[in-house]
């Protein structure tokens, strides 16, 4: 999706491509109500609607800054900058939601992180105004995410999907009258895959973030490197790093022993219990 939004983005605003994001993700949400038995009113009701507002608030800059910044600048130097990402998710994950992180998933994480430095040499990014955009939307993207599993305490993942593609759609299309441009009818093939992807990929990501702690899935956000690379040789012409085959098994081999810790403290409670 981020590569469509990139390609995109020489001809539409980014409050248009939004629009498509958030509205065309509600038909998959559509489906997840009506499969649920219960009428729009009850399925979208929220126990905690003002915490509801705040995550939409947060995950609606998050998605702004992101669509404004990818079609200027190079794919992997926001990916670069969006890296600190895993980090701020288990940061956050410990005051917010009491998640305790031991210092061995802190150590993967870290290694993980530097797999990432080394793949992308964020040395030589020339850092300027659009990189700070960049990592506000990076730390709004975190607090999004980390507040996703705090609401799913409360809420159904169907109240946080909706309610969230539902908000971003009546903002952005009221943002995006000025600037709109008709999409041809191969554009709208795009947009509305764009959008189609997007709202798949928010379901899967949201039940992802209620079935598991935060410190073991923030850095399988690394895995998006991989084709944030792919997608920027094969679509834009930018030519991989010879860093990142030192910087793949940094990142692969964190992710794999996040998993194995997690494995290990599941064990070690059944074994208590």
């Amino acid at each position: 999706m981020d590569a469509m939004v990139k390609a995109l983005g020489d001809t539409y605003g980014s409050f248009q491509m939004i629009l498509f994001r958030s509205a065309v993700a509600l038909v998959p949400v559509s489906v997840l109500i009506w499969r649920s038995g219960k009428s729009l009113r009850m399925a979208v009701s929220s126990n905690r609607p003002w915490l509801q507002a705040l995550r939409v608030a947060i995950g609606f800059g998050s998605l702004f800054g992101f669509f404004y910044v990818f079609p200027r600048m190079p794919l992997v130097d926001a990916y670069a900058i969006s890296f600190a990402a895993p980090l701020f998710m288990v940061a956050l994950s410990v005051p917010l939601l009491g998640e305790p992180v031991g210092w061995r998933r802190w150590t993967a994480v870290a290694v993980g992180f530097v797999g990432v430095l080394i793949m992308l040499d964020p040395w030589g990014i020339e850092f300027h105004a659009i990189s700070l955009i960049v990592l506000a939307a990076t730390f709004c993207y975190a607090l999004s995410t980390v507040m996703v599993r705090l609401l799913s305490r409360h809420d159904q993942d169907v109240v946080t999907l909706f309610w969230f593609a539902f908000a971003s759609s009546i903002v952005s299309l009221a943002c995006a009258i000025p600037e709109w441009k008709w999409p041809t009818p191969l554009d709208w093939v795009w947009l509305i895959g764009l959008g189609l992807l997007g709202g798949v990929a928010q379901i899967l990501i949201t039940r992802a973030w209620r079935m598991a702690p935060a410190a073991v899935l923030a850095p399988f956000d690394y895995v998006s490197i991989v084709l944030a690379v792919a997608f920027g040789y094969l679509w834009f012409k930018e030519e991989p790093s010879w860093t990142v085959w030192y910087g793949l098994p940094l990142v692969i081999g964190s992710g794999l022993y996040i998993l194995h810790r997690e494995r290990v403290r599941a064990r070690e409670r059944t074994a208590k219990s």
